[in-house]
Order: structure tokens, then sequence, then C-alpha cells
């Protein structure tokens, strides 16, 4: 048998070939991993400044709903705290004409808006006027 000569250096190009074939394969699934986890905070925050959005939203309807704050045309109007500094809310209010009789009935539109991330929320509600059309303006039944 005629033995074939053996190269010295075939066993470490090949070695060397497999560890540079690893490290591409291991920097490829790391940076697919940081772009989803990227990805993954990204929609936290979009979430979390829906949620406070509509909070603040709700919040301020509450107080209109109460007479902490009047139904009236008002904004855009910064926030006090500090917290949300980058925050403002505006308030349009419209009468709307209804066919019943004794029911005076007020379209509300809020718009929260979040300068910085260029987010805008916004709420749209029918107040009505008295207490006893107020349970007919939210759908329930007097």
């Amino acid at each position: 048998m005629v033995s074939q000569p053996q190269v010295p250096g075939g066993r470490r190009a090949v070695a060397l070939l497999e560890v540079v074939l690893a490290l591409a394969i291991f920097f490829g699934v790391a940076a697919a991993v940081l772009g989803g986890l990227s990805a993954c905070i990204r929609s936290a925050e979009r979430v979390r400044r829906e949620a406070q959005a509509a909070d603040l939203a709700v919040t301020l309807l509450s107080e209109m709903q109460l007479g902490v704050v009047e139904v009236e045309d008002s904004g855009p109007m910064a926030y006090e705290d500090e917290a949300l500094a980058d925050w403002t809310w505006e308030v349009v209010v419209a009468p709307v004409v209804s066919n019943v009789t004794d029911l005076e009935l007020t379209r509300v539109e809020i718009t929260i808006r979040h300068t910085p991330g260029g987010y805008t929320h916004r709420l749209y509600y029918l107040l009505a006027k008295g207490s006893e059309t107020a349970q007919v303006a939210r759908g329930s039944r007097p």
C-alpha cells in the first residue's frame, strides 16, 4: 500500500476554519438576540406611554365629572407635577343635539400629548348635565 503524505498544517487550517465559523454563528445569533431585546424594550416603552396617557385622560375626565375641573375648552396645558413635565392636556367641548327632551349632552374630547415621544392619545366622552340624566349618557337605564 502506498501511504499518502500528511500535511502538517492541514489539520490546523481545518481547526481555524471551524473556529471562525463558530464565531460567525455566535455573533450572528448574538446580534439577533440583541435586536429582539431592543424591539422588546421599545415595545414596553410604547405600552407604558400608552397606559400613562390613558390614565391621565381618564383622571381628567373623572375630575370633570366630580366638578373639580370645569367642563370647558382649555389647553394645551402643561401638568404641574415634575414627573409629568413632558405631558400636556387639552379639552375641547361641544354641545350635542339630542331628540330626547330634558337631556343636555356635551361631547368632551380630551387630548393628552407626550411631546418628546410625539405620542398623542384622545378620549371622547358624552357628559350629561344633572345627576338624573348622567346615567343615560353613560348608556345605563334611567
